[in-house]
């Protein structure tokens, strides 16, 4: 389980999370998306990074499984907007690193392991390519890969396709559907911060809106047909977006006013 009790951050005189409560209880045999919309600046980031252990509370309390996070652990993963892959690693490297490196196990193991991980990600044939070799989308799929392959429970992804061109961001959000919600005996909680309410639609099972660093709304939507882009011209899919578009507008008046 993951739990915020009272979770208050602030930078400087600037408090950018006034009160964050929420409980996040595991669900067996079922990943589970929480995608996180939102104007500009309203705390979004910040709470991934408080989940990550990136940055610390200014008062309150974040819970693992009972435990208290003080910092980055191997069971929290984050994937990043900009690609962070070891540019001197090639990606059979870069995916089996936390393996060898963090958790100690021996290459071949880690190597077998980050082998799964690389044909589940349709990355089979460019397992020696360096980063600087490889398209945005492969990146984003090298750093999935790598934190999937750390047996991460959670996975903490923030604007993860918004560099991406059109095209490429349908193909990742569909491998992500095809990884999340097919994929039994993996299953893991996943956060999303996106500005992109269609990919919010389309891949969460929640959406948390945030409104002045809380969480304003919690709304459980159906999970969508994620195998096929048929979702994307169904009804009840734009009248969720319409209605996410409305709510995220009169936030933003809201912000100005």
């Amino acid at each position: 389980m993951l739990e915020a009790v009272n979770v208050v951050k602030s930078f400087g005189s600037n408090k950018v999370i006034p009160d964050l409560n929420f409980k996040i209880h595991d669900i067996q045999g079922k990943s589970e998306v929480i995608c996180m919309l939102g104007p500009s600046g309203c705390g979004k980031s910040t709470i991934l990074n408080l989940i990550a252990g990136l940055i610390q509370p200014t008062s309150g309390t974040l819970l693992y499984q009972g435990k208290q996070i003080d910092g980055p652990g191997i069971e929290r993963g984050m994937i990043f907007q900009k690609y962070s892959s070891f540019p001197f690693l090639n990606v059979l490297d870069n995916i089996a690193y936390p393996l060898i490196k963090i958790k100690k196990i021996k290459k071949k193991e880690a190597y077998e392991q980050a082998y799964y991980w690389i044909e589940k990600l349709y990355l089979k044939g460019a397992e020696y390519k360096y980063p600087k070799q490889l398209s945005g989308g492969m990146q984003q799929r090298v750093a999935i890969a790598r934190t999937l392959c750390s047996k991460a429970k959670i996975i903490l992804m923030d604007e993860p396709f918004g560099a991406l061109d059109r095209k490429i961001r349908w193909e990742m959000q569909d491998l992500m559907a095809e990884l999340l919600f097919f994929n039994p005996g993996e299953e893991v909680t996943v956060f999303i911060v996106t500005h992109d309410i269609p990919e919010a639609v389309f891949l969460g099972d929640r959406i948390w809106t945030i409104h002045k660093g809380g969480i304003f709304s919690s709304d459980t939507i159906e999970r969508p047909i994620a195998d096929s882009r048929s979702t994307h011209m169904q009804h009840q899919f734009n009248e969720l977006v319409s209605f996410f578009n409305e709510k995220i507008f009169n936030l933003e008046l809201k912000a100005k006013s």
